[in-house]
């Protein structure tokens, strides 16, 4: 009878144990389940500091539309759809500074701005109220006008914007200076050492700008349709080479210089008259 009850109160011993490990993973799950959801507040933050570099974004973005429209500021400004142009109390500092470049053989180029939706007409003609501006024919006697494409942004409609270049070329006889390039004429038949004074002096200062830094010298060689095509591209190429024995003369390395012969099939006039196939007599000169 004794064992019988001590086997009994062993069993009731095990029952007691198993009810209390039973209560203690139900307490420990959901102290687990409240723990997890300790992540959600990382995600906030998250979410937050997403929001905050979103905010960051916006407040440069307007920034930089500010800053454009603080070009209105600048001496020579144009509106949306307006070819007037208008100038501020620092006008007359900039008209000193772009007329000091005037010089015998040269001409000034006016390079005026548009947007797409305005047109390139409305470039051109304020281009040439710039031109009067500046004094008009009293003043310059040679003047090319221009244009430009500005790419539109934010505030263009509503604020001044500038974007007018001035610059000084080369136009004579021999040389005609285009923006990146610059036309070299010849004589008819012509390829031998160069002599011209013109073109001497304009290699001089292409030579002197070389020396400033390292960029590379394209010379294509060019002819009128005159005689056979083969002796035409021999042709073309030997005034290349003379220019470019000039450059090297003046301290340009030569191996900074290439030279190309087209001869006769790139023409940019008439071959049909003298004038025309003088203008097609020549080398032309890039710097890249």
């Amino acid at each position: 009878m004794n064992k019988f009850l001590a086997f009994i109160t062993f069993l009731l011993f095990l029952l007691l144990l198993w009810f209390a490990n039973d209560n203690y993973q139900t307490c420990c799950n959901k102290n687990n389940n409240v723990i997890e959801k300790a992540p959600s507040k990382t995600l906030s933050n998250t979410d937050s500091t997403t929001t905050s570099s979103a905010t960051e974004k916006a407040t440069n973005d307007n920034t930089n539309v500010e800053k454009k429209q603080a070009k209105s500021l600048d001496a020579l400004t144009y509106k949306w759809n307006s070819n007037e142009a208008i100038t501020s109390d620092a006008w007359e500092k900039e008209k000193t500074t772009i007329l000091s470049g005037k010089q015998n053989g040269k001409i000034l180029q006016i390079v005026a701005p548009y947007f797409k939706d305005e047109g390139k007409k409305l470039a051109i003609e304020r281009a040439k109220n710039v031109f009067a501006k500046l004094g008009g024919k009293d003043v310059l006697s040679n003047t090319e006008f221009k244009s430009k494409l500005l790419k539109y942004y934010d505030g263009a409609k509503t604020s001044p914007f500038d974007g007018t270049d001035f610059n000084w070329l080369v136009r004579n006889k021999n040389i005609k200076e285009m923006g990146n390039k610059v036309i070299i004429y010849f004589p008819s038949g012509s390829s031998k050492k160069i002599s011209n004074e013109n073109i001497i002096n304009y290699l001089n200062s292409v030579a002197t700008n070389l020396k400033t830094n390292d960029k590379k010298v394209i010379l294509s060689g060019h002819s009128d349709n005159s005689g056979n095509a083969i002796n035409n591209d021999h042709l073309a190429l030997a005034r290349a080479k003379s220019i470019k024995a000039e450059l090297v003369k003046l301290g340009v390395d030569a191996n900074r210089i290439t030279t190309i012969s087209y001869g006769e099939a790139r023409p940019i006039a008439t071959n049909a008259t003298r004038a025309g196939r003088q203008k097609n007599r020549r080398v032309e000169l890039e710097i890249k």
